[in-house]
């Protein structure tokens, strides 16, 4: 692990996670342009650490970090602790992962995986930074001056998934609604110490997440039983992958939730907004309805997208077998 001095207290300090690309790449970038922030930069590979090293800059601290596994976070918090005096200004939970997809397709570790990545994750990144948040906070109402400081906050990505449930994204899903509920939660327990804390919600972007999704379905379908096989039938698979090329295809761009996350960190109050809804127009108008309708409205419509994608099982109870038996 590298060694630095301490930072500078003119810097504002921001501790970004899942830095090796995607959004956490981007948004560090956009940050360290800008100057004004010291960044943590937390990446699980030890390859993305070297190439944030190899710009030589002590606004930009890389440290190898694995929201799944506690020791990683513990060092990331003794670190920032001994460099960091000051507190923390922003801490931006961005790690997280797609993985599995429809319930007949998804082994058990799987659920574990995302959750322990998407929600446990943000568990262990923010019991681990409190500290170091609150003693930011505390430095407006001690120092000379700062209340001009802007307040400390806590933002964390999680998605549209977190608050509609699609078909085919059920664990994905789950571990954004787990996040949203713990934040609601953190939203009101921390307002005392004046954190600020803000959800961004994008839809579907071009990101590795997504593409991952492609060899994710794969391996899964690879896996399947015969008998699973046989319910679901090969159109079945083949729709998947058609619809998940388009899916990719038509996701809007990523600077336009690396922009909503830039504003939530930089403005001054940019972490007040409890939730920032990031895609195109009909998405809003998707979640407003989709939250507001009957459920059986809701799953009816759903249950038609199923249908007319062709995402229904060809055979759901094998009859022709149960005939020739």
């Amino acid at each position: 692990m590298a060694q630095y001095t301490l930072t500078n207290t003119e810097y504002l300090v921001a501790v970004v996670t899942g830095c090796d690309t995607g959004f956490g790449a981007e948004i560090v970038d956009d940050l360290y342009q800008r100057g004004g922030y010291t960044i943590y930069a937390t990446c699980l590979t030890s390859q993305a650490v070297d190439k944030y090293q190899a710009k030589e800059s002590t606004r930009l601290r890389a440290i190898q970090v694995d929201v799944t596994k506690q020791d990683d976070v513990n060092r990331l918090r003794a670190q920032i602790e001994a460099e960091c005096p000051q507190g923390v200004y922003c801490v931006f939970n961005n790690a997280g992962i797609n993985a599995g997809g429809n319930f007949d397709l998804t082994a058990e570790d799987a659920f574990e995986r995302v959750m322990d990545v998407n929600y446990m994750g943000i568990i262990r990144i923010t019991k681990g930074l409190l500290p170091s948040l609150r003693a930011y906070a505390k430095s407006r109402h001690t120092l000379l001056n700062g209340q001009k400081l802007p307040r400390a906050r806590l933002i964390s990505v999680t998605s549209v998934a977190g608050r509609i449930n699609v078909p085919g994204l059920g664990p994905y899903s789950a571990s954004k609604h787990a996040a949203e509920s713990i934040l609601d939660t953190f939203r009101v327990e921390l307002s005392p110490w004046e954190i600020d804390v803000s959800i961004i919600e994008p839809f579907f972007a071009k990101t590795p997440i997504m593409t991952n999704s492609f060899t994710t379905f794969e391996k899964n379908w690879k896996g399947a039983s015969d008998h699973v096989h046989a319910m679901y039938g090969e159109a079945y698979a083949e729709t998947a992958r058609k619809r998940s090329q388009l899916l990719y295809e038509k996701a809007m761009p990523p600077q336009w939730v690396v922009q909503a996350a830039v504003n939530a960190i930089h403005k001054k109050n940019g972490a007040q907004t409890p939730r920032i809804l990031v895609g195109f127009w009909y998405v809003r108008f998707l979640v407003w309805f989709l939250e507001r309708a009957p459920e059986w409205m809701a799953d009816g419509l759903l249950r038609m997208s199923m249908k007319s994608g062709g995402s229904w099982p060809a055979d759901p109870f094998l009859l022709k077998d149960r005939k020739r038996d």
